[in-house]
């Protein structure tokens, strides 16, 4: 199966990139401004954008200031089961930011070229988000 992968170097604390991935204030920073978030494992993360792509992620793993995993687990068929990881590591008081994106089913190359796109769109609004404050999320 595919696999998105995508590295940053983020002028940040671990913990300001931590704080941005798991909690509402900082995923409708720079991912969408429409998220709920049950915090925890266990939690569910729901974003909206638009028609059929809305997301449900459930929080599989979650160490403080160093990981995040998601499992979709609703909200939009050709990422339903995909495991996202998010790892942060502290580079010399800013973070390195380790993007994996693991495809449960199969997928075009366009649908595949188009998803691993954006998220270096919005991975940039993260690294943006967290180095100044202002990302540049999707508004629904």
């Amino acid at each position: 199966m595919k696999k998105i992968i995508h590295f940053l170097h983020i002028k940040a604390s671990p913990a300001t990139v931590f704080s941005a991935i798991t909690t509402q204030q900082g995923l409708s920073g720079w991912w969408s401004t429409a998220v709920k978030v049950e915090s925890g494992v266990g939690g569910i993360v729901a974003f909206r954008f638009l028609e059929d792509f809305n997301p449900r992620m459930e929080v599989t793993e979650l160490e403080a200031g160093r990981l995040l995993r998601w499992k979709c687990v609703g909200g939009h068929d050709k990422w339903r089961n995909n495991d996202f990881a998010f790892d942060i590591r502290p580079r010399d008081g800013d973070s390195e930011l380790m993007f994996v994106q693991d495809y449960a089913a199969g997928l075009s190359d366009e649908v595949y070229g188009n998803y691993n796109f954006n998220w270096g769109y919005y991975l940039g609004s993260l690294k943006q988000f967290c180095e100044t404050g202002a990302g540049t999320p999707f508004q629904p």
